[in-house]
């Protein structure tokens, strides 16, 4: 199992794992807001250091909580769970982007969460890749995503917040995982499996509002046979009875998102 070291620097702690020469450049290198992307909510930025590129990544609370606490976090556990789980699964030899540590940044009674990663180049998100992609190339893919679902299951991880850009396409086809905030080990049943599939579908049928339809039922189909070949769970029939249910759930939660975000901005 991964060792992780913990440095200071002034009000900041880095813990990682690897090497690094210079803590403090390296945060600063990190931190400099001129080196970071901001546009959008928890939208991530990239640094160089030593000649390795690197993502940076700032954990905000989801929801009504945003508004009131912003990205401030009374612990370090939500980027140490993260780091944990993304180490694990490399350790197990599934593809999961590389995480290289977090940074707390103190403040006097909270701290500032950031999670660092090993930039990966030549990568697509799956949602452009199901964008670009012929029709032979789209069911391979979901037949894809269903084993690795059903690999992620069988190392005990639960995801509750994975999406089509939560996963990037390399330039030889082969798929890999990142942004594992949030998800936590545990031992996997059919409900955790059916609630991770909602998930996914609420954001397919988002993106299907915003873009245009990025995965078809025919490939939701393939995808759910799929699973059920490797599992022996019976997913169809119920989640097809409950659809239209979720559906109109998640267009309701979208609204209610807009709304909430609409009067932050006013």
């Amino acid at each position: 199992m991964a060792k992780f070291r913990r440095e200071k620097a002034g009000r900041y702690i880095l813990v990682y794992r690897g090497g690094c020469a210079d803590i403090g450049a390296f945060i600063d290198k990190a931190m400099d807001p001129d080196r970071r992307l901001t546009a959008g909510r928890g939208a991530p930025g990239i640094f160089e250091f030593d000649g390795e590129t690197f993502v940076i990544r700032q954990y905000l609370h989801g929801g009504w909580l945003r508004g009131i606490t912003k990205g401030t976090f009374l612990g370090e556990k939500r980027a140490s769970n993260e780091l944990d789980i993304t180490v694990y699964l490399d350790e197990n030899r599934f593809p999961v982007v590389k995480g290289f540590g977090y940074i707390s940044r103190k403040g006097i009674v909270a701290n500032d969460l950031f999670f660092i990663s090993v930039f990966a180049t030549d990568a697509w998100d799956l949602l452009e890749y199901f964008r670009r992609s012929g029709r032979r190339e789209r069911l391979r893919m979901a037949k894809m995503l269903a084993a690795y679902f059903f690999r992620l299951g069988d190392l005990g991880i639960y995801h509750p917040d994975l999406h089509l850009r939560n996963v990037l396409v390399d330039p030889a086809g082969g798929i890999f995982f990142l942004d594992f905030d949030k998800a936590y080990r545990k031992k996997m049943e059919p409900d955790d499996y059916e609630k991770m599939f909602w998930r996914l579908d609420r954001y397919v049928l988002k993106y299907s509002e915003l873009f245009g339809d990025p995965v078809n039922d025919r490939e939701r189909l393939i995808f759910l046979r799929t699973f059920e070949r490797l599992s022996g769970y019976k997913f169809i029939s119920r989640m097809q009875a409950n659809r239209d249910k979720k559906e109109r759930s998640a267009r309701l939660g979208w609204l209610i998102d807009r709304f909430l975000y609409a009067r932050r901005k006013n």
